[in-house]
Protein backbone atom coordinates (compact mmCIF):
# COMPACT_ATOMS: atom_id res chain seq x y z
CA UNK A 1 0.00 0.00 0.00
CA UNK A 2 1.97 2.97 -0.87
CA UNK A 3 2.03 6.19 1.59
CA UNK A 4 -0.89 8.96 1.78
CA UNK A 5 -0.05 12.07 0.22
CA UNK A 6 -1.92 13.70 2.76
CA UNK A 7 -3.42 16.75 0.99
CA UNK A 8 0.34 17.35 -1.12
CA UNK A 9 0.16 16.89 -4.79
CA UNK A 10 3.26 14.98 -5.50
CA UNK A 11 4.68 12.59 -2.82
CA UNK A 12 7.95 13.02 -1.73
CA UNK A 13 8.29 10.64 0.76
CA UNK A 14 10.17 6.89 0.44
CA UNK A 15 10.68 3.55 2.33
CA UNK A 16 12.66 0.27 2.83
CA UNK A 17 11.71 -2.69 3.63
CA UNK A 18 14.54 -5.29 3.15
CA UNK A 19 13.45 -9.10 4.62
CA UNK A 20 14.78 -12.68 3.73
CA UNK A 21 15.03 -12.53 -0.53
CA UNK A 22 12.85 -9.22 -0.87
CA UNK A 23 13.31 -5.97 -0.95
CA UNK A 24 10.10 -3.17 -1.01
CA UNK A 25 10.58 0.79 -1.89
CA UNK A 26 8.44 3.30 -4.09
CA UNK A 27 9.35 4.33 -7.46
CA UNK A 28 7.84 6.39 -9.35
CA UNK A 29 4.89 6.39 -7.13
CA UNK A 30 4.47 2.78 -7.26
CA UNK A 31 6.06 -0.42 -4.62
CA UNK A 32 8.81 -1.90 -6.07
CA UNK A 33 9.86 -5.36 -5.47
CA UNK A 34 13.34 -7.01 -6.31
CA UNK A 35 15.40 -9.78 -4.95
CA UNK A 36 17.49 -9.63 -2.23
CA UNK A 37 19.12 -11.91 0.17
CA UNK A 38 20.19 -10.49 3.57
CA UNK A 39 19.87 -11.30 7.14
CA UNK A 40 17.09 -9.62 9.60
CA UNK A 41 15.09 -6.88 8.44
CA UNK A 42 16.08 -3.19 7.59
CA UNK A 43 13.60 -0.70 7.51
CA UNK A 44 14.31 2.63 6.35
CA UNK A 45 12.12 5.89 6.13
CA UNK A 46 12.84 9.16 4.20
CA UNK A 47 11.12 12.27 3.46
CA UNK A 48 12.35 14.04 0.55
CA UNK A 49 12.52 17.56 0.20
CA UNK A 50 14.29 20.46 -2.05
CA UNK A 51 13.68 22.78 -5.12
CA UNK A 52 11.65 22.57 -7.77
CA UNK A 53 9.81 19.65 -6.54
CA UNK A 54 13.06 17.54 -6.18
CA UNK A 55 12.48 15.73 -2.41
CA UNK A 56 11.44 12.96 -4.10
CA UNK A 57 14.83 11.66 -6.32
CA UNK A 58 16.40 12.29 -2.91
CA UNK A 59 14.26 10.08 -0.63
CA UNK A 60 14.60 7.81 -3.50
CA UNK A 61 18.43 7.70 -4.13
CA UNK A 62 18.35 7.22 -0.16
CA UNK A 63 16.48 3.99 -0.26
CA UNK A 64 18.07 2.71 -3.15
CA UNK A 65 21.65 3.54 -1.30
CA UNK A 66 20.33 1.85 1.97
CA UNK A 67 19.04 -1.70 0.45
CA UNK A 68 22.75 -2.27 0.02
CA UNK A 69 23.37 -2.70 3.18
CA UNK A 70 21.16 -6.20 3.04
CA UNK A 71 23.74 -8.72 3.21
CA UNK A 72 24.24 -12.09 4.46
CA UNK A 73 26.73 -11.61 7.55
CA UNK A 74 26.16 -8.70 10.06
CA UNK A 75 29.38 -6.42 11.07
CA UNK A 76 30.46 -7.08 14.74
CA UNK A 77 29.44 -3.50 15.34
CA UNK A 78 26.22 -2.77 13.72
CA UNK A 79 25.51 0.48 15.08
CA UNK A 80 28.42 1.67 14.26
CA UNK A 81 28.83 0.09 10.66
CA UNK A 82 25.35 1.99 10.11
CA UNK A 83 26.27 5.30 11.24
CA UNK A 84 29.87 5.17 9.36
CA UNK A 85 27.56 3.72 6.27
CA UNK A 86 25.40 6.74 6.17
CA UNK A 87 28.13 9.20 6.36
CA UNK A 88 29.98 7.40 3.51
CA UNK A 89 27.41 7.95 1.28
CA UNK A 90 26.16 11.10 2.41
CA UNK A 91 29.34 12.30 1.24
CA UNK A 92 29.38 10.36 -2.21
CA UNK A 93 25.97 11.88 -3.09
CA UNK A 94 26.75 15.09 -1.92
CA UNK A 95 29.67 16.21 -4.30
CA UNK A 96 28.65 13.76 -6.96
CA UNK A 97 25.49 16.46 -7.08
CA UNK A 98 27.82 19.03 -5.77
CA UNK A 99 29.73 18.48 -9.51
CA UNK A 100 26.24 19.43 -11.17
CA UNK A 101 25.59 22.63 -9.20
CA UNK A 102 24.44 23.78 -5.97
CA UNK A 103 22.62 21.13 -3.54
CA UNK A 104 19.38 21.92 -3.29
CA UNK A 105 17.82 18.37 -2.31
CA UNK A 106 18.21 16.29 0.66
CA UNK A 107 15.91 13.78 2.60
CA UNK A 108 15.45 12.96 6.04
CA UNK A 109 16.44 9.37 6.75
CA UNK A 110 15.36 6.89 9.85
CA UNK A 111 17.01 3.09 9.21
CA UNK A 112 15.84 0.77 11.59
CA UNK A 113 17.95 -2.66 11.60
CA UNK A 114 16.82 -5.61 13.01
CA UNK A 115 19.15 -8.43 13.93
CA UNK A 116 19.88 -10.70 16.99
CA UNK A 117 16.84 -9.81 18.63
CA UNK A 118 18.04 -6.12 18.55
CA UNK A 119 16.88 -3.19 16.98
CA UNK A 120 20.10 -0.71 15.83
CA UNK A 121 19.20 2.85 14.55
CA UNK A 122 20.54 5.67 12.81
CA UNK A 123 18.61 9.45 12.52
CA UNK A 124 19.07 11.85 10.13
CA UNK A 125 16.48 14.55 10.45
CA UNK A 126 12.94 14.56 11.52
CA UNK A 127 11.49 11.37 11.08
CA UNK A 128 11.00 9.47 13.45
CA UNK A 129 11.21 5.68 15.08
CA UNK A 130 9.16 4.77 18.02
CA UNK A 131 9.60 1.14 20.29
CA UNK A 132 6.05 0.41 21.19
CA UNK A 133 5.71 -2.39 24.21
CA UNK A 134 3.07 -3.04 26.60
CA UNK A 135 0.92 -0.52 26.19
CA UNK A 136 3.58 2.52 26.45
CA UNK A 137 5.69 3.81 23.44
CA UNK A 138 9.11 5.57 23.84
CA UNK A 139 11.13 7.87 20.71
CA UNK A 140 14.00 6.35 20.11
CA UNK A 141 15.62 9.20 17.70
CA UNK A 142 16.34 12.59 18.01
CA UNK A 143 15.09 15.28 16.35
CA UNK A 144 17.87 16.90 14.08
CA UNK A 145 16.05 20.65 14.52
CA UNK A 146 17.90 23.95 15.86
CA UNK A 147 17.36 23.15 19.48
CA UNK A 148 18.09 20.02 19.19
CA UNK A 149 22.06 20.86 18.43
CA UNK A 150 21.95 23.88 20.46
CA UNK A 151 20.89 21.79 23.97
CA UNK A 152 23.92 19.89 22.51
CA UNK A 153 26.32 22.37 22.08
CA UNK A 154 25.21 24.42 25.49
CA UNK A 155 24.01 26.92 23.75
CA UNK A 156 20.53 28.52 24.60
CA UNK A 157 17.01 27.51 22.63
CA UNK A 158 15.15 29.44 20.44
CA UNK A 159 11.31 29.77 19.99
CA UNK A 160 11.41 29.03 16.12
CA UNK A 161 14.08 26.68 16.94
CA UNK A 162 12.14 23.76 15.52
CA UNK A 163 13.26 24.02 12.14
CA UNK A 164 15.12 21.27 10.76
CA UNK A 165 18.84 21.80 10.73
CA UNK A 166 20.21 18.72 8.52
CA UNK A 167 19.19 16.04 6.17
CA UNK A 168 20.84 13.53 4.08
CA UNK A 169 22.64 14.39 0.68
CA UNK A 170 21.98 18.38 1.54
CA UNK A 171 23.94 18.36 4.92
CA UNK A 172 23.78 20.65 7.42
CA UNK A 173 22.47 23.95 7.81
CA UNK A 174 24.32 26.18 9.52
CA UNK A 175 25.45 23.67 11.68
CA UNK A 176 29.24 23.31 11.10
CA UNK A 177 30.59 22.50 7.49
CA UNK A 178 27.52 22.35 5.22
CA UNK A 179 29.15 19.45 3.25
CA UNK A 180 29.18 17.15 5.98
CA UNK A 181 26.20 15.93 8.34
CA UNK A 182 26.83 16.11 11.75
CA UNK A 183 26.18 12.78 13.39
CA UNK A 184 27.47 12.08 17.01
CA UNK A 185 27.84 8.23 17.72
CA UNK A 186 25.28 7.35 20.92
CA UNK A 187 22.95 10.19 19.91
CA UNK A 188 22.31 9.86 16.91
CA UNK A 189 22.63 5.75 16.57
CA UNK A 190 21.68 3.30 19.55
CA UNK A 191 20.65 -0.25 19.91
CA UNK A 192 18.05 -1.84 21.49
CA UNK A 193 16.66 -5.18 22.67
CA UNK A 194 13.58 -6.43 21.72
CA UNK A 195 10.77 -8.63 23.04
CA UNK A 196 8.66 -10.68 21.83
CA UNK A 197 5.54 -8.47 21.19
CA UNK A 198 7.37 -5.36 20.47
CA UNK A 199 5.92 -3.05 17.90
CA UNK A 200 8.90 -1.07 15.91
CA UNK A 201 6.95 1.92 14.40
CA UNK A 202 8.79 4.13 11.56
CA UNK A 203 6.69 7.16 10.21
CA UNK A 204 7.60 10.58 8.43
CA UNK A 205 6.40 13.92 10.42
CA UNK A 206 3.33 14.02 8.51
CA UNK A 207 2.28 11.71 11.07
CA UNK A 208 3.93 13.11 14.38
CA UNK A 209 3.28 16.45 13.37
CA UNK A 210 -0.25 16.11 13.75
CA UNK A 211 -0.91 13.55 16.63
CA UNK A 212 1.07 12.73 20.39
CA UNK A 213 3.10 10.47 21.25
CA UNK A 214 0.69 9.04 24.02
CA UNK A 215 -2.53 8.67 21.69
CA UNK A 216 0.30 7.03 18.92
CA UNK A 217 0.45 4.71 21.79
CA UNK A 218 -2.96 4.36 21.96
CA UNK A 219 -3.85 3.33 18.54
CA UNK A 220 -1.21 0.96 18.42
CA UNK A 221 -2.43 -0.34 21.83
CA UNK A 222 -6.41 -0.31 20.49
CA UNK A 223 -5.29 -2.10 16.98
CA UNK A 224 -3.77 -5.26 17.49
CA UNK A 225 -2.69 -6.60 14.07
CA UNK A 226 -0.31 -4.34 12.50
CA UNK A 227 -2.17 -3.47 8.99
CA UNK A 228 -4.73 -2.40 11.20
CA UNK A 229 -2.94 -0.26 13.28
CA UNK A 230 -0.91 1.48 10.54
CA UNK A 231 -4.57 2.31 8.50
CA UNK A 232 -5.81 3.67 11.28
CA UNK A 233 -2.73 6.14 12.01
CA UNK A 234 -2.72 7.44 9.05
CA UNK A 235 -6.39 7.81 8.92
CA UNK A 236 -6.56 9.67 12.77
CA UNK A 237 -3.57 12.01 11.33
CA UNK A 238 -5.35 13.28 8.64
CA UNK A 239 -8.72 13.84 10.53
CA UNK A 240 -6.40 15.71 13.17
CA UNK A 241 -5.61 17.76 9.86
CA UNK A 242 -2.08 16.56 8.84
CA UNK A 243 -1.41 18.13 5.27
CA UNK A 244 1.75 16.40 4.86
CA UNK A 245 2.87 13.26 2.90
CA UNK A 246 2.25 10.04 5.57
CA UNK A 247 4.44 7.05 5.63
CA UNK A 248 4.15 4.70 8.25
CA UNK A 249 6.14 1.20 8.17
CA UNK A 250 5.09 -0.86 11.22
CA UNK A 251 6.63 -4.20 12.62
CA UNK A 252 5.41 -6.31 15.32
CA UNK A 253 8.82 -8.38 16.62
CA UNK A 254 7.86 -12.30 16.71
CA UNK A 255 10.07 -15.15 18.20
CA UNK A 256 13.27 -14.21 19.05
CA UNK A 257 15.07 -17.86 19.78
CA UNK A 258 18.38 -17.74 18.10
CA UNK A 259 19.09 -20.22 15.53
CA UNK A 260 21.24 -22.94 16.39
CA UNK A 261 24.60 -21.83 14.80
CA UNK A 262 24.32 -18.15 16.37
CA UNK A 263 24.17 -16.40 13.69
CA UNK A 264 20.94 -14.29 12.39
CA UNK A 265 17.72 -15.02 14.52
CA UNK A 266 14.72 -16.47 13.57
CA UNK A 267 12.41 -13.76 12.23
CA UNK A 268 9.58 -16.37 10.29
CA UNK A 269 7.02 -14.74 12.58
CA UNK A 270 7.39 -11.31 12.67
CA UNK A 271 5.50 -9.44 10.51
CA UNK A 272 5.88 -5.82 9.10
CA UNK A 273 3.52 -3.85 7.45
CA UNK A 274 3.61 -0.75 4.74
CA UNK A 275 1.09 2.21 4.73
Amino acid sequence: MAPELGGRDRNEDNFLICQGDTIRYLHEDKEKHEEGDGDGILMVVCDGMGGHSDGHIASSTAVRVMAKLHQRGSPKNPARALLKFIEKAHNQLYWRMRDQGPVTMGTTLTAAWVLDGKVIWAQVGDSHLYLWRNGKIRRLTPTHDRNEFARRDGLPVSDDGNHLSQNFIYGSRGISDNTALRLEPGLDNGTEHLETGDRLLLTSDGLWGSMSEDYIAQVLTDFPYPQQAAEALVERAIQAGSDDNITVVLTVVGDLDPVEDGGAWDNDDQETVLY
